[in-house]
């Protein structure tokens, strides 16, 4: 989001919608899969508070896309590198680099006009915050008018470029523990922890320097590599128990973990991605549905129209009538 998309809570989900398919939506939580001209990815968003947005993300190919950003909304987008490299080359051709376990603050000055992604994409955690509504949320959390009249991340807004340096042991801690929540009262956790991260990083000298202990997120790496193994060929089939032993976890826990991290299971994600790229094929002249259904990994025309109107709401024939 480094190209200023979520700068207006009013226009936010509008744009995000244009520039991606949306997987699945809950209240609060919402998953996307960028469209072919953005890159190749999942995102998923969650609204901590208003004008406050955590987004897990999860991108093999990523292509900004040229917005004019409003000066006059103050937005920071703080990016934690969880695994991965990226090179961002900013409208002013600056350029700043992140690898694991570093973090960036994007500012809404100056977008994002490039990113080069190493092999094997970008694993991210990104805190979106209009500054003006983060005032008025701590100031309502903690009971205080501390933060009234305050210039919050005044060193980030002001900056000409991205802020990009190696978390600190407690930023390492806190966003960890932003991929671990709980299934159990989730939405405070994460709520807590966003404040916990943006209070820390509000000064970002100390947050150099700031030491507490760190956990590994290795579960989660692999839960990441067979959601990547799900997408990659869709015609074909695999059962639980084969992608958790590619991926050297037990099924238990790959279950687990795969709804805790994407918020729906394997199947269903399988099946959401598949839909999605039907729609796709759905718009050519040159494809059958018998051809769609076999791409997509369906034994015959009557199964994959039965799910496609499970998801959508109405059969394929239906949906490409209203669409082209």
């Amino acid at each position: 989001m480094k190209d200023g998309r979520l700068m207006k809570e009013t226009d936010a989900e509008e744009l995000l919608t244009k520039y991606m398919h949306i997987l699945g939506d809950k209240q609060s939580e919402k998953t996307y899969r960028l469209k072919s001209s953005t890159g190749d990815g999942i995102m998923r968003n969650y609204t901590v508070a208003k004008g406050i947005d955590i987004i897990y993300s999860e991108i093999e190919s990523y292509y900004p896309i040229p917005v004019d950003v409003k000066k006059s909304v103050k937005f920071v987008e703080i990016m934690y590198m969880v695994e991965g490299h990226a090179d961002f080359e900013m409208e002013n051709r600056r350029v700043a680099s992140a690898d694991k376990g570093d973090v960036c603050i994007f500012n809404n000055r100056v977008g994002t006009r490039k990113c080069v992604l190493h092999k094997g994409g970008m694993r991210c955690v990104s805190i979106v915050v209009l500054i003006d509504s983060l005032k008025k949320e701590l100031s309502r959390m903690f009971e205080t008018k501390e933060f009234e009249g305050k210039a919050l991340f005044e060193n980030v807004s002001n900056s000409d470029s991205c802020i990009c340096f190696p978390a600190n042991e407690m930023l390492k801690n806190i966003f960890t523990a932003l991929l671990q929540i709980p299934d159990k009262y989730g939405d405070y956790y994460r709520r807590i922890l966003t404040v916990q991260a943006l209070l820390a990083l509000m000064d970002t000298d100390n947050a150099r320097s700031t030491d507490y202990r760190y956990f590994s997120g290795d579960v989660g790496n692999k839960v990441h590599e067979a959601r990547k193994i799900l997408g990659e060929n869709l015609a074909s089939s695999i059962t639980v128990e084969e992608l958790a032993e590619r991926v050297n976890l037990n099924r238990t826990t790959l279950q687990r973990v795969f709804k805790q991290m994407y918020g729906m299971t394997t199947f269903e994600y399988r099946t959401h991605v598949r839909m999605q790229e039907a729609k796709n094929m759905l718009l050519t002249d040159t494809m059958s549905v018998t051809d769609i259904a076999g791409s997509c990994g369906y034994a015959n025309a009557s199964k994959f129209s039965a799910a496609f109107k499970k998801v959508f709401g109405q059969t394929p024939m239906g949906w490409k009538s209203g669409n082209t």
